[in-house]
């Protein structure tokens, strides 16, 4: 693996002519905005946002049989994934822990593995361990095959103007192949970004550029350039949990997917043997953890920081912690996802910080605007 940074990527001058201000995600620069967050935030809610998901990696497995060889490490079915459909997982320790979320896609001799950044040295690390050549081999491409998004009501229409396919129909997690100025593109249907309409654009680096200029070139269909933080925003909108702030190996998956409806998308109660399976088995045969993944509204008060300890009002007990935090635009206050005491219901109130902190309430994911 290279020590790559956008500074160093075909697309550094685009990015820059914009105005793009970087921040760092597990040692690589990644656009954290063009100098309008809410500006970027609202693109994606009424018409296109476009970005370059440097925050995200790409893992390339090929061989003897990958797909069987990843099949038996990821949560979630990949050899009975349709054509065109590709599948959401976790990846696990033997004690059920998250090493990693990816997206798997399988396609002819080979399966391209998508993850955040933050997930790619365990992720590495695992296949070292526990992929036999014979039977497949990998590599990091994330330097070779880069990514692009274009999230909000007019994806669809903007992606079917510059590849001249049809992705209206597109399930999340589906997949099809396009082409580009000769060059080979990979499209994947995505909810990630505020559960708006979204696409995940795969290409070789060397045409993310052209590409890029293609995307932004729409007029009328309302493109603006999108960067990490407005991004961010939607995905806790949306309830979505990521590696490297509500994902980690102190996770068992089902904490972070039962209460977020995420269940049926990320594991396969049906498919055979997989590391971590076990624990997975045992925690639905008792049938239930003993925290979730939820939703905090925490007011017009400043924003507390990620890690901070949850209280019971009732009793002033410390009862979790806040996983990501950001001021919502559609809740019109600050909002966070956190682990939460299973009988904390949504609609109970908590205090933040201390047993004497600011009152905040557990709603269910993903936030919406109303009753809880």
């Amino acid at each position: 693996m290279s020590d790559i940074t956008v500074a160093d990527s075909p697309l550094h001058q685009a990015l820059g002519e914009l105005g793009a201000a970087y921040s760092e995600v597990a040692g690589r620069a990644v656009v954290r905005h063009f100098g309008d967050t809410l500006g970027e935030y609202n693109a994606v809610r009424e018409t296109v946002g476009v970005a370059e998901r440097g925050d995200r990696a790409r893992i390339r497995m090929w061989g003897k049989d990958p797909a069987k060889m990843l099949h038996g490490m990821i949560t979630n079915d990949l050899l009975k994934a349709p054509e065109g459909q590709g599948v959401y997982a976790a990846m696990l320790t033997a004690k059920g822990r998250t090493l990693a979320e990816l997206r798997a896609f399988r396609r002819p001799g080979e399966v391209l593995m998508e993850i955040p950044r933050e997930a790619l040295a365990g992720t590495v690390e695992h296949l070292r361990k526990f992929v036999p050549p014979m039977f497949a081999r990998w590599g990091d491409v994330s330097d070779e095959v880069g990514e692009l998004g274009a999230y909000g009501p007019n994806a669809a229409a903007l992606v079917e103007r510059v590849l001249g396919v049809d992705v209206s129909g597109m399930a999340e997690d589906g997949f099809l192949a396009a082409e580009f100025g000769g060059v080979a593109v990979m499209v994947a249907g995505t909810r990630y970004v505020g559960n708006e309409t979204g696409f995940d654009l795969f290409a070789p680096v060397a045409a993310l550029p052209a590409l890029w200029a293609a995307l932004l070139a729409p007029g009328d269909l309302g493109v603006r350039p999108v960067g990490l933080a407005a991004i961010e925003t939607l995905r806790i909108e949306a309830g979505r949990p990521r590696y490297g702030a509500d994902l980690s190996e102190e996770v068992i998956p089902t904490e972070a997917f039962e209460e977020t409806g995420m269940m049926g998308r990320a594991i396969s109660f049906t498919k055979g043997c997989y590391t971590g399976q076990e624990v997975i088995v045992r925690i639905a045969h008792r049938g239930h953890v003993n925290r979730h993944l939820r939703g905090f509204l925490l007011g017009d008060g400043p924003a507390p920081a990620v890690g901070t300890p949850i209280f019971r009002a009732d009793t002033g007990k410390e009862a979790g912690r806040l996983t990501s935090v950001a001021f919502s635009p559609m809740m019109g206050q600050a909002v966070a996802l956190g682990y939460a005491r299973r009988e904390l219901e949504p609609g109970a109130e908590v205090l933040i910080g201390a047993a004497d902190g600011p009152a905040a309430k557990v709603v269910r994911l993903p936030f919406q605007r109303g009753p809880v």
